[in-house]
C-alpha cells in the first residue's frame, strides 16, 4: 500500500509541475491581456499611437456627419501630420480604457470621447491645420477664387486650393466658423463597439468570459494536487518537505524558463486568442494595432511569470534544503 501510494503521490507530484506552470502562465495572460494599462505601456513602448490616426479617420468617417470639411480634414495622414501627440495619446487611451472596460464587464459598450479633440479643433489648431492644409494645395483658378468670395458672402463650402496671400485675411475667419458648425455637429462621443448585443444571449463577451474563467480555475488544480500529495505519502514533516519542495521547485524551474524563453508560445496563445475571441465585435483596424502590441504584452506577461518562478523556486529549494537539515539531525540517535 505504502509503495502504490507513492507511486500516486509521484504521479500527482508531476501533474502539479506540469499544471503549475501552466496555471502560472494562463494566469499572468488573464491578468494582463486584458488590461488597459498593458496596451498603454506597450503602445508607448513601441510607438504605436502613431498607428491609430488609421483608428480615428475610421471611425470618424463613420460618426453620422457629412461635413465636406470633416471629410477632408479625417483621413489617417492629416490627423497624423495635424494632431498633437499629446492629444492622439488623449484619444488613444480613452479608446483603450473604453474597450477594456466593455471586455471586463463594466460596460455595455465601448465609446471615445471627441471632446478634447473637438476643443482642438473647434480653436487655433483646427484652423491652422486647415491653413496648412490649404497652402499645401495647388493654387486656385480665377474660377475657384470667384466662387470663395461667393462662399464667404452666402456661407458656401470651402474650396480645397491655396487662395491667393490678399484673400486669406477673408479666409480664415470663414474657416473658423466652418470648423465651429463642424464641431457643433460632431457627436461628443463615437462608438467603437455597439452595446447591440450586450446582455443579450448572443452577447460576444459570454464565451470570451468562459475562456477567461477556464484560465482562472487552472490555479485550482495545482493546489488540490498539493494535498493529494500528502494523503498519498506522506506521514511526517520531513516527509512533507520532500514530497513538496521537489515538485515547487521543478515548477519554479520550469516557470522561469517559460519566462525566458517562451515568448513565441505566449505570442501565438495571445493573438490566437484575439482573433477568435473578439474578431467579431473589435473594430479590424483597432484590432490590428493591438496586434502589434502583442510583443511587448508578451514581455509584460512574462515578467511577473518569472518572478513566481523564483519565488516557487527559492521556496522548493528551502523546503529540501530544510528536510536534509532535519535527516542529518536524526541519523545519531539511529
Amino acid at each position: 500500500m505504502t509503495s502504490f501510494g507513492k507511486i500516486l503521490a509521484g504521479i500527482c507530484s508531476i501533474f502539479f509541475v506540469l499544471s503549475g506552470v501552466t496555471a502560472i502562465t494562463l494566469f499572468n495572460i488573464e491578468r494582463k491581456a486584458f488590461s488597459a494599462e498593458t496596451y498603454k505601456l506597450a503602445f508607448d513602448n513601441q510607438n504605436l499611437y502613431e498607428r491609430m490616426p488609421a483608428v480615428l479617420a475610421v471611425a470618424l468617417s463613420t460618426s453620422g456627419s457629412g461635413d465636406a470639411l470633416l471629410g477632408i480634414l479625417a483621413t489617417e495622414g492629416n490627423i497624423a501630420s495635424f494632431l498633437p501627440p499629446q492629444e492622439l495619446k488623449a484619444v488613444t487611451d480613452d479608446v483603450l480604457d473604453s474597450t477594456f472596460a466593455y471586455l471586463n464587464g463594466e460596460t455595455d459598450s465601448a465609446t471615445a470621447s471627441l471632446l478634447s479633440l473637438k476643443s482642438y479643433l473647434a480653436g487655433e489648431g483646427g484652423t491652422r491645420m486647415v491653413t496648412q492644409l490649404l497652402s499645401e494645395q495647388p493654387n486656385c483658378t480665377i474660377e475657384q477664387i470667384t466662387q470663395i468670395t461667393l462662399g464667404l458672402l452666402s456661407g458656401g463650402n470651402l474650396l480645397l486650393c491655396n487662395p491667393p496671400e490678399e484673400l486669406m485675411g477673408l479666409v480664415t475667419p470663414f474657416i473658423e466658423s466652418q470648423l465651429q458648425a463642424m464641431m457643433n455637429a460632431l457627436p461628443n462621443e463615437i462608438t467603437i463597439i455597439s452595446g447591440a448585443r450586450s446582455n443579450t444571449p448572443a452577447d460576444p463577451r459570454i464565451r470570451l468570459d468562459r475562456v477567461r474563467a477556464v484560465m482562472k480555475l487552472t490555479l485550482v488544480i495545482p493546489l488540490f494536487l498539493l494535498p493529494a500529495i500528502v494523503v498519498f505519502a506522506v506521514r511526517s514533516i520531513k516527509e512533507l518537505l520532500k514530497w513538496w519542495g521537489l515538485p515547487i521547485l521543478f515548477t519554479g524551474g520550469f516557470s522561469l524558463i517559460v519566462a525566458l524563453l517562451g515568448s513565441p508560445v505566449v505570442e501565438f496563445v495571445i493573438n490566437r486568442m484575439m482573433k477568435a475571441q473578439t474578431s467579431d465585435f473589435i473594430p479590424p483596424v483597432l484590432l490590428a494595432v493591438m496586434s502589434e502590441a502583442v510583443g511587448e504584452i508578451t514581455k509584460q506577461i512574462l515578467k511577473p511569470v518569472g518572478i513566481e518562478g523564483v519565488v516557487l523556486f527559492v521556496g522548493g529549494l528551502g523546503m529540501l534544503i530544510t528536510a536534509t537539515v532535519i535527516t542529518k539531525k536524526e541519523k545519531p540517535h539511529v
